[in-house]
């Protein structure tokens, strides 16, 4: 029995499981349900809760209102003119989001993966074929992540885990006239729970395999006129990657962290909060594996297993990080008006093991130590008159200082050292408005500019200490964006829209140049971007639907790549024409069965380049854009007499991955299957809860990225964790 059969079995098992005992619900539940004066989910938005009928003592089963801010006011997500996917908290811990890195099983067309250049915590997202793969602080990023409505602008520290929040929003496709900077791409929005006022306390502990121990407590009280809440947690697992020299196990993870948010009514018409949050990862370090291919094609690792790897000189990894914001919000009547102020920091110094390769002479390794900080101030108005016409604007100003080592040991300096800094400021005003034409028809406007100055400094000393070369330069960008758009009601359940955007990612400075000709500036990347989609409740609002086709006309596309001597590159060579389409569901079957499913297509294709870089992009896809990506998730609860258990699944399935712009089957992500499966047991009184889990049930073992760098005799990936179990187990004090 071959490998690939026995993951289908085992997958197919577990699942076939979970849905015979759903399937099994259909045939003893119908739209109305016996009277249950105490209904035993939980709810919270998208979570399985009926929603009781005022004229009857019978429950009517629908989908719960899920809403979102994407659009800076409260609104339903059905009415929200782009795609967007939202998270509870149910949902959360239902379909096992632990990091930013699991909201791909559930969103369509978003391609997430750690950065290993950031050690476990970096973050590479890439959203309908647009991000930035380059760690680096002088590459920006091209999907914006927002924490309380405060930017992370750099991939090193940015893999968050999820340990105190109330939703998470996925917003797709560029949102440059109401978010911040770089949000060509798209936006992850963060927020975590506010605090209430009431008195609670939970421990929420994890044990499994890979010597998994977390350990998390949240609370909330109020002292006085304050209401306090927050949470305190602990990861920890030992490394499932295997040093072959010793036979230690490396890559573990140890993180500890805290955040709490004090809130307040200033006056009557005042409600003001301040969050503090710290982060301490004293990790391994990521650890990759040397790999080949045999005479027919097959990926094989170099040391027996894809979780073999040999570690010559070690290697280490730490970061620290946090921050503060204080968010004021104020109601004058006719509009209101919200005041963010922020500060924030990082600290991470890393040398990544020097893996050495079967066949290679010298080890990979790469060495930085990294400085960051960011202060800023946003203010918002939204308008709260009753009439045709509502709008948000507002004013941005943000301000990030970096500075960086990257010393001889480092495989991508080649034997050089450098010093490098950069100061940018950045500066936005931007307004959304939109125009109810008739009760059915309603148009959008929208425009943001924007004003950015980097100043940069890098200092490259040669092997005996001597400078080679010194670059400092400094620029200013500007732009305007606009966006139109218009939305239709079919009917009071079904709307359709259509928009035209624009986006802008402003110029920056390759700041991986080793010698002085390839000290380049990159032009602003920008983006023209079509959408049309249809949203809509359907079969007695059982069933929520989101359908949508987009269209990108990419110009100065700021693509990142490595050459065969393992030089890192940042220029614009090149456009793309990049379109797809997406549809997202949810489905209430019956009052204890909720189904989901989504599918998401990319076509990509290089475009406008110049006739010396035909070879390069002619024909070719682009990297981190999978041609298809699918999904499926199911919870089902079964009632006992004082209890519910709670069945959850999820399936993902993605075409090819490319990580290179080379398109390299070496380190490429294959077609795979990712299969999760939780069962939770829960009693009425909500008191504790229990739950075995599972995740990559099928073992898969593929690459997450890597380096192919033929110069170098490097051929390296980075692995997916194998499969991981255990129990949940949760205690509510009060």
């Amino acid at each position: 029995m071959n490998q690939h059969f026995r993951r289908t079995l085992l997958t197919a098992s577990i699942l076939s499981a979970v849905f015979t005992t759903q399937v099994s619900a259909l045939d003893n539940d119908s739209v109305a349900q016996p009277a249950d004066p105490q209904p035993r989910v939980e709810q919270a938005q998208d979570s399985i809760q009926p929603t009781p009928a005022k004229d009857s003592s019978k429950q009517t089963v629908q989908l719960q209102n899920v809403t979102v801010t994407a659009m800076r006011r409260e609104e339903q997500i059905q009415t929200v003119p782009m795609g967007i996917t939202s998270l509870d908290p149910v949902q959360i811990q239902r379909e096992q989001v632990a990091t930013l890195n699991d909201l791909k099983i559930s969103t369509p067309n978003l391609v997430i993966m750690p950065n290993p250049g950031g050690g476990g915590s970096g973050l590479t997202v890439f959203m309908r074929g647009i991000g930035q793969d380059q760690n680096n602080f002088t590459a920006d990023q091209g999907v914006a992540l927002y924490v309380n409505d405060v930017l992370i602008p750099r991939q090193n520290g940015a893999m968050l885990d999820l340990y105190d929040v109330e939703r998470v929003e996925v917003l797709r496709g560029p949102q440059g006239t109401l978010y911040g900077r770089n949000a060509t791409g798209g936006a992850i929005r963060y927020v975590t729970r506010k605090p209430d006022g009431k008195d609670k306390l939970t421990l929420d502990t994890k044990l499994g395999n890979l010597g998994r121990a977390d350990a998390r407590v949240r609370f909330g009280t109020r002292l006085g006129s304050i209401d306090i809440s927050g949470a305190v947690m602990t990861l920890n697992r030992d490394g499932y990657m295997r040093n072959v020299l010793d036979g230690r196990k490396i890559n573990d993870s140890k993180k500890l962290g805290a955040i709490t948010t004090l809130a307040t009514s200033l006056g009557d018409n005042t409600y003001a909060s301040l969050s503090l949050d710290y982060l301490k990862d004293d990790s391994g370090p990521n650890v990759n594996t040397p790999v080949h291919l045999d005479d027919k094609g097959k990926l094989l690792p170099d040391w027996g297993s894809f979780y073999n790897t040999r570690v010559d000189v070690p290697g280490t990894w730490g970061l620290k990080q946090g921050g503060a914001v204080l968010h004021t919000d104020t109601d004058f009547g006719w509009v209101s008006l919200r005041n963010i102020f922020q500060w924030r920091f990082s600290d991470y110094d890393t040398i990544s093991p020097g893996v050495k390769a079967a066949t290679a002479s010298t080890p990979f390794q790469s060495s930085s130590d990294n400085r960051q900080w960011q202060y800023g101030y946003e203010a918002q108005l939204a308008s709260q008159m009753e009439g045709p016409f509502s709008w948000v604007g507002g004013f941005f100003w943000f301000h990030e200082a970096n500075s960086a080592v990257n010393n001889a040991a480092n495989i991508f300096t080649n034997g050089l050292e450098q010093y490098q800094s950069q100061q940018t400021n950045a500066l936005a005003l931007y307004w959304q408005g939109t125009y109810t034409v008739t009760d059915r028809l309603s148009l959008i406007t929208g425009a943001r500019y924007s004003w950015e100055q980097k100043r940069f400094l890098s200092v490259t000393l040669n092997r005996d200490k001597t400078t080679k070369f010194t670059w400092n330069p400094q620029r200013i960008w500007t732009n305007p964006d606009w966006k139109v758009g218009i939305n239709y009601d079919f009917t009071p359940k079904v709307m359709g829209y259509a928009t035209i955007t624009t986006g802008f990612k402003s110029g920056g400075y390759n700041g991986a140049a080793q010698s002085l000709p390839a000290a380049t500036t990159v032009a602003p990347e920008k983006l023209l971007a079509y959408e049309i989609g249809l949203k809509g409740s359907i079969w007695d609002d059982r069933g929520r639907i989101a359908v949508d086709y987009y269209r990108y006309d990419y110009s100065a596309m700021q693509l990142s790549s490595i050459d065969n001597a393992g030089i890192l590159k940042l220029a614009n060579t090149t456009g793309a024409l990049v379109q797809g389409v997406e549809m997202d569901a949810q489905f209430q079957l019956t009052s204890q069965w909720q189904m989901g499913v989504g599918f998401g297509t990319i076509s990509g294709e290089y475009k406008d380049y110049a006739p010396e870089y035909k070879a390069t992009y002619y024909g070719h896809g682009l990297k981190n854009a999978p041609k298809y990506k699918w999904h499926m998730s199911t919870t089902y609860i079964h009632p006992l007499e004082t209890a519910d258990l709670v069945f959850s699944a999820q399936l993902m399935q993605t075409d090819i991955i490319y990580h290179n712009v080379a398109l390299s089957r070496v380190i490429m992500t294959p077609v795979y299957l990712d299969a999760n499966a939780r069962v939770a047991y829960e009693p009425q009184s909500k008191r504790w809860s229990l739950a075995l889990w599972g995740k990559n049930l099928t073992n898969n073992h593929v690459a997450t990225t890597g380096f192919d760098i033929p110069g170098l005799g490097t051929r390296t990936i980075w692995p997916t964790p194998p499969r991981t179990y255990g129990l949940d187990f949760t205690y509510n004090f009060f």
